[in-house]
């Protein structure tokens, strides 16, 4: 899986994908997330998930170091557009208490 990351204004990436964050494709996707972060002055991560079908555990591990380092940045990660199925899996795994997750149509708001 490749990310798609774009700087925007205001030091804001933007990451899209497609694919499933599996044992496949999610160290990569990962990886070089966390190469981009080292590399920018960021103020805040936001993965768009629109195009994400599954998540699998490694997938949740790596949001959990990307949700860590933004931490430490003092930059928060965002999630967008977590389809029903991703999002059941945020949920059991609690994510959902400490990440922003919204959808384009309930612009901040967090999905509890």
């Amino acid at each position: 899986m490749i990310a798609k990351i774009s700087y925007l204004k205001n030091a804001v990436i933007y990451v899209e994908a497609k694919g499933k964050l599996d044992i496949y494709s999610a160290q990569d996707y990962f990886d070089e997330i966390k190469d981009y972060l080292n590399r920018k002055y960021t103020t805040e991560l936001i993965l768009d998930f629109s195009n994400i079908s599954y998540v699998a555990s490694i997938g949740l591990r790596g949001i959990l170091e990307l949700y860590k380092i933004t931490q430490t940045k003092e930059c928060p990660l965002k999630l967008k557009n977590v389809n029903e199925e991703v999002l059941k899996v945020l949920k059991v795994a609690g994510f959902d208490k400490f990440l922003t997750i919204e959808n384009d149509s309930d612009e901040g708001k967090n999905q509890n």
